[in-house]
């Protein structure tokens, strides 16, 4: 097994997934809000009337469907001036332009090179981590970007990810645990509500972009590290 270092990584077919997530919306049936049980609109919204204005990330964002349908709902709703949104994304795709998203700011690039430049109120992925490298440290600054009351929420499924000479889920759970971040092992869902400083206590190895479907059915990338 080859294992691709980060900058081999991006130009696999596997990374460059055109299915997964590129034209889900933020509220509805193909939605953030159906993946995650929760509104990102209406979230957002309270954000702004509790204190004056919110933020939010997407990384890998796709198309920014979800972006755009809050952008809309908060300029309709004249909260335009009091929000902030960023998409993430591999692929540079074509987005609509008009006066209520043209104001969203995307970025084109690997996820794994994030470096954040604030703090946001919410931070969010889904169905990205399966393509990413490494899946680790986009999780930990995911975790130190966030405000004091902001929440990352995300997909991740563990079988995607080898910690050489460890039980690699034991030992991230309890990583988790110490770090009181929420794995929900039957959604293989990832949430963390306020700024968190996590560490894994691994180095990244490279990926192997050959294992086949995960649990949606889809090609994902498996992510390898060893304890330091």
């Amino acid at each position: 097994m080859q294992l691709l270092p980060e900058d081999k990584l991006i130009w696999s077919p596997i990374v460059a997934n055109s299915r997964m997530n590129r034209e889900r919306n933020s509220s509805g049936i193909n939605s953030y809000e159906k993946e995650f049980k929760f509104n990102p609109e209406k979230y957002l919204e309270l954000k702004i009337k509790e204190s004056g204005s919110a933020s939010w990330i997407d990384l890998c964002c796709g198309l920014g469907n979800a972006l755009q349908q809050t952008a809309a709902y908060l300029f309709d709703k004249g909260l335009r001036q009091n929000i902030i949104l960023k998409g993430i994304d591999l692929l540079d795709s074509n987005r609509p332009d008009n006066e209520k998203n043209d104001w969203i700011s995307f970025d084109v690039g690997s996820v794994v090179n994030w470096i954040p430049d604030q703090h946001y109120d919410l931070i969010t992925c889904v169905h990205g981590i399966h393509y990413l490298g490494d899946k680790l440290k986009v999780i930990e600054t995911a975790m130190g970007a966030l405000s004091p009351q902001g929440m990352f929420i995300a997909n991740l499924d563990l079988s995607s990810i080898v910690i050489e000479e460890a039980d690699t889920a034991f030992l991230l759970k309890e990583r988790f645990k110490q770090a009181q971040v929420e794995y929900n092992s039957r959604t293989r869902i990832i949430k963390r509500t306020g700024n968190a400083a996590i560490n894994f206590g691994v180095s990244y190895i490279g990926a192997d972009d050959s294992t086949g479907p995960n649990y949606t059915g889809q090609d994902a990338v498996t992510s390898f590290y060893s304890l330091k």
